[in-house]
Formats: structure tokens, sequence, C-alpha cells
């Protein structure tokens, strides 16, 4: 048998990891999603869904700016719980978002989405007061954070709903604020 040489070498090598590679049950099932999932994120799609109706509910839209869905804020509360927060708080978020789900269809007789305004109001008046009963491990008080969090950092949040100015020059301290004028970014 002749010498290989290092071009044979590479062919036979590069054929075979690719074969190996191509052929693996390993490979093809990671590159398999779960349709529930968005991208690899902590909420499912009807989560993510119903965490944004709820943002939604908490900062609605107003003759001055535009609301919580308007901003996006389903997808950034996603994001920000994916890789923002420990594995305990997206547990207690994803388990809160199952028990708000039942409590709605126990208590409205229906989903939180095809609630009037004024219901959903009411409803989430009812989950925050049982929050403050139940202390600062209670799920809504995180689910309120993100909310905040998520529409206050969008471009919306930062333009419509608070006062941005992009350079704002020399730095004061302090800047009183004129009545009905919102606050700074």
């Amino acid at each position: 048998m002749p010498p290989m040489n290092r071009r044979e070498a590479v062919k036979t090598t590069t054929a075979l990891l690719g074969g190996v590679l191509i052929t693996t049950n390993g490979f093809l099932i990671a590159c398999a999603r779960d349709p529930n999932k968005s991208g690899g994120k902590v909420l499912s799609v009807d989560d993510q869904s119903l965490i944004e109706d709820i943002a939604d509910t908490l900062l609605p839209t107003t003759p001055g700016s535009p609301g919580a869905k308007a901003a996006g804020a389903g997808a950034a509360i996603s994001l920000l719980l994916t890789d923002c927060y420990e594995p305990e708080d997206q547990q207690r978020v994803a388990s809160g978002l199952a028990q708000f789900r039942d409590a709605c269809g126990k208590r409205c007789g229906s989903g939180f989405a095809s609630l009037p305004q004024n219901e959903r109001e009411q409803f989430l008046r009812e989950v925050d007061a049982e929050a403050q009963k139940a202390g600062p491990k209670h799920y809504f008080s995180l689910v309120r954070q993100l909310a905040l969090q998520a529409y206050f950092s969008s471009e919306i949040g930062m333009t419509k709903a608070l006062r941005y100015v992009m350079t704002p020059g020399k730095w004061v301290g302090c800047v009183p604020l004129q009545p009905n004028q919102p606050a700074w970014a």
C-alpha cells in the first residue's frame, strides 16, 4: 500500500467526520424545537401573550403615550426573565402565570385577554391585594416589576411616556418639574 499524503488524509477525515455528524441522532435532535417555547425562553408563547396583556392593563395606552403592548413589552419581559433572573424567579413567574390563568377562569369565567378593560383592572387589583398580603415572594410583584422595567426601557416608554433628552448638556442636580410634566428618562 502506497503512503498517504496530507491531502488524502484531510479528505478522508472530512468525509468520515461529516458522515458521522450528519447521520447521528443526537445532532438531528438538537435541531428540533419545542413549538410552545419561543427560542429557548422561559415563557411559552401563550405565557408571553398573557404577560403582555397584564403589562398592557398595568400600562395602558393614554392620549400622551402608547401602552405596553405597543412597546413590545411581552418579548422584552421574556428576554429579561430568561437572561437576567435566577431559575427560582423564572419558575415563580411561570407557575404564577398558570395560577393567574386558573384564577381568572374561575372568577371571571373566561380568559384574561377576552375581558373588557375595567374587568381586567378589577381582577389585577384583586391579585395585587393577594400579593400585598403574601409578601415579596408572590409572583405578581415580580410580574409588575418586569412590566415596568420592560416598558420604561423601551424606546416608546423612554420617548413617549418619559421626557427624553438625548444629549442633556451640563449636569444640574435639582431640576424642578412643571405641573403635569413627565419625569426625566
